[in-house]
């Protein structure tokens, strides 16, 4: 197991300019495998027994911009296929896309905002504070026993870049235009054909559009190749 952890971890050293900075990203990883309660970077001191100097260079460590966070996802992406546990459903990864809602306390948290719980579950009140996740993840095991891995996690909500100032309403990114476009960024950049499964909050116009006209220009497939002869088509399956 930790001959594994440490092959895992050597994998990313390429995704790190510095070898200090790597090495502050395996401790990261090891705290969150080895901390017992999640409390942020105050977990990870007491896990490896750090005092202030060292919660701060955990600090300047999520900061720093010797190395990239789309870097990471990329090299993670590359793990994954690398070990070659994709299920296949008719030749096609199998990718599951959702949005989860997460309650944050702080008054001063940035991108936390005021969210209406859709969801049949009794464990958050209709209306809260808090963060608006988007995730993708990929079924890699055996059809029989499949186990979802996610491949990306982002906040979906209380972004800057949404609804921008200058932009037309129709060209702004929406909740579920959002999820199928980090299924796509996964498809297309590595030449993967690919199933997306998604809830009932997505069947609508806009996501169609967006999977359909990358689908076209970006994955040499046609529209012929469904049966249908233009993206409106594809629209009225819903």
């Amino acid at each position: 197991m930790l001959q594994y952890v440490y092959q895992t971890l050597t994998f990313f050293r390429k995704a790190f300019s510095r070898n200090i900075t790597w090495l502050m990203f395996c401790m990261v990883i090891l705290g969150f495998i080895g901390t017992h309660e999640m409390r942020a970077v105050t977990s990870f001191c007491q896990f490896w027994g750090l005092d202030t100097t060292g919660y701060k260079a955990l600090l300047h460590f999520f900061r720093a911009s010797t190395w990239s966070l789309d870097k990471v996802v990329e090299f993670w992406w590359k793990f994954v296929l690398s070990q070659n546990e994709t299920v296949l459903s008719h030749e096609r990864a199998v990718l599951l896309g959702d949005h989860t809602c997460v309650p944050k306390d702080g008054r001063q948290m940035p991108y936390v905002v005021t969210m209406h719980q859709h969801s049949e579950t009794q464990s958050k009140p209709s209306y809260f504070r808090g963060h608006y996740w988007g995730a993708v993840g990929m079924l890699i095991g055996s059809m029989a026993s499949p186990f979802c891995i996610p491949l990306s996690v982002g906040i979906h909500q209380g972004l800057v870049h949404v609804n921008e100032k200058g932009q037309k309403e129709e060209s702004n990114d929406t909740l579920g235009t959002r999820i199928v476009q980090m299924a796509l960024d996964f498809s297309i950049r590595h030449d993967i054909p690919s199933i997306l499964v998604l809830d009932a909050f997505f069947p609508w116009p806009g996501c169609i559009l967006i999977g359909s006209s990358c689908v076209v220009h970006q994955a040499s497939m046609s529209t012929a190749d469904v049966g249908y002869k233009s993206q409106k088509e594809l629209c009225s399956l819903f």
